[in-house]
């Protein structure tokens, strides 16, 4: 943009950062600028420097909008993250009461799957016609 930095007699003393039209302006306008966008290209803007990074996360709405399209992409579909958003307890409480064993899974084929307990010698071999579980 502009040649930045302080000169006294013709040599620079300190290089002054350089900064971008969305960084100089007030926060409110850059707030409303990021507020156009879309969730994808808000997340993109997010990653792209630090300074929009901070000027994103500093407001509520635009932070839930980035938080929601995470969560979004996290599970895979908007109906999946609305459920999830909705339940959050719900679903904390039956994790928190722990009804099937955690453990991992091995996979042998997309019809039998086998689930290794963390208690020795429990194997449960689950049987399914289409769905890989994991």
């Amino acid at each position: 943009m502009f040649d930045t930095g302080i000169f006294v007699f013709g040599s620079k003393i300190f290089e002054v950062p350089r900064r971008d039209a969305i960084s100089c302006l007030p926060l409110e306008v850059s707030w409303r600028i990021f507020s156009y966008l879309d969730k994808a290209s808000l997340r993109n803007a997010c990653h792209a420097s630090k300074t929009w990074k901070k000027i994103i996360t500093v407001n509520k709405k635009l932070r839930t909008r980035i938080n929601q399209f995470e969560l979004v992409f996290k599970l895979g579909s908007e109906k999946m993250a609305n459920f999830h958003r909705r339940n959050k307890r719900l679903l904390k409480k039956l994790t928190a009461k722990n009804y099937l064993p955690v453990g991992k899974t091995v996979v042998e084929s997309t019809t039998k799957t086998v689930s290794k307990s963390k208690r020795g010698g429990e194997d449960l071999v689950l049987c399914t016609k289409r769905f890989k579980l994991f």
